[in-house]
């Protein structure tokens, strides 16, 4: 045989094998068209996001199915929720800063840290000084977590995010303003925020954030007429907030909810649909009746409900309490912490809340040193994470250590739902704007 007639056998033999391999993936094709729909859904809800996306690809039936609204719902409601921590890179410069925001399934460590939204941005960022707190530590702040969202800020510039789909959306009526919740109503996302008037009053604001935005004044002292008759809100109210970058509300149903602060001893609520104000007491107990500046609280939403951390400063346990459907708070966990392990990491002080139904028990540590954060008490030193479960077991080492922008951990469940709020705004993930560009 000449070379000619053995290469156009190899041809001949390539092709045809490239013919059955095609037709293999044709007849899978058809044979995943055929299943069941039930099953897709089986199927598709347990895998990754980044798997799902990609999945989008099989076959137009599955295209269709990965694109039903009614799908990408049932898929986010699946997806377990984890914590957003804001690391604060030591090497930032006047010139060049490091951006980042990682997720960590606490109950889960071998899952590891992932960075959902990473950049760096340059310039001469004339406030940085790495002595001061404000300068360095306010830079980069998670000011909301909601539906697959994020409310984030960088260098005073607010954004609102998915990092499921890597897309991002500048909200310049947020910028240099304290944000005190995202939150939806509906299908619509909503942020409320506070602005100060040219005499230093602060007046209320809800910025309404889909393809268009608009934002409207409630005014100086939006509380109910019943609460502000009661607690003479028009002077307590101010003292009720804190930024959600600090102290994150948590939303259930259609109100959001502030813990207990230094200066308030209720719990602030604000009903989304009204737009006012009112506060809620706290569990009636010998304990919770005692002054507030003796135990750190934290609220949450657990399942559709409202949870209430609760630690007794100086003391080994903490507690989680439950508001149930008939407005009764109940004990739910009182968990003893292991001191002599958690001061074994080199904690010169921590501060311990419950973030999850289960009992688990996140342990914020901080040691003598250099280091600051947000945290409010004049508290400084380099930060570490431990997760402590409701048998009082310490895992065997810190998630993370290092330097953090705030101690506020928002809740984080990611969604690969494309909102039309992004459609013709959203920055492409290479961009030198984008918030996914080093990722």
């Amino acid at each position: 045989m000449t070379r000619t007639g053995s290469s156009a056998k190899n041809k001949e033999s390539v092709q045809t094998e490239i013919d059955m391999e095609s037709k293999g993936s044709s007849r899978a094709a058809g044979h995943i068209a055929d299943l069941p729909e039930q099953i897709w859904w089986a199927i598709l809800e347990r895998l990754p996001p980044k798997s799902v996306l990609r999945f989008r690809a099989v076959c137009k039936s599955w295209l269709n199915c990965i694109s039903n609204n009614n799908f990408l719902e049932e898929y986010h409601g699946r997806q377990k929720p984890q914590h957003l921590i804001v690391p604060v890179d030591p090497d930032n410069t006047k010139h060049k800063r490091s951006h980042r925001v990682d997720a960590v399934d606490f109950e889960h460590p071998e899952d590891g840290v992932r960075s959902i939204i990473c950049f760096t941005s340059f310039g001469l960022f004339e406030g940085f000084d790495p002595d001061e707190e404000a300068a360095e530590y306010l830079m980069s702040a998670v000011q909301g977590s909601i539906g697959g969202l994020l409310l984030v800020s960088f260098e005073h510039r607010s954004y609102i995010c998915n990092p499921g789909t890597k897309e991002s959306r500048r909200l310049p009526q947020l910028d240099d303003h304290e944000v005190l919740g995202l939150y939806m109503l509906g299908d619509e996302f909503r942020v409320l925020y506070l602005k100060e008037d040219e005499e230093g009053d602060d007046e209320f604001f809800v910025l309404s954030v889909h393809q268009f935005l608009s934002n409207k004044s409630i005014g100086y002292c939006p509380v109910s007429p019943a609460a502000n008759q009661r607690e003479n809100g028009h002077k307590k109210l101010r003292f009720s907030l804190q930024s959600s970058a600090i102290e994150p509300p948590a939303m259930v149903g259609a109100n959001l909810y502030w813990a207990p602060t230094e200066l308030w001893p209720d719990i602030t609520v604000f009903d989304c649909q009204s737009e006012l104000f009112h506060w809620m007491k706290l569990p009636k107990t010998k304990e919770l009746i005692k002054s507030n500046d003796s135990k750190t609280m934290k609220v949450l939403e657990l399942d559709g409900e409202l949870g209430l951390s609760l630690h007794r400063r100086g003391e080994s346990s903490v507690e989680l309490w439950v508001l149930d459907s008939l407005k009764m708070w109940e004990l739910k966990h009182s968990i003893q912490l292991p001191v002599a392990d958690i001061t074994g990491f080199g904690a010169h002080t921590w501060d311990p809340f419950l973030m999850s139904m289960d009992g688990g028990v996140i342990v914020r540590c901080v040691s003598q040193g250099q280091g600051q954060g947000q945290g409010g008490d004049g508290q400084q030193g380099t930060q570490a994470l431990l997760y402590c479960n409701r048998d009082g077991e310490l895992a065997p080492g810190p998630l993370f250590v290092g330097d953090l922008a705030a101690p506020a951990i928002h809740l984080f469940k990611q969604s690969i739902r494309r909102y039309a709020l992004f459609q013709g705004h959203q920055q492409d993930a290479t961009s030198p704007l984008s918030l996914f560009r080093d990722l």
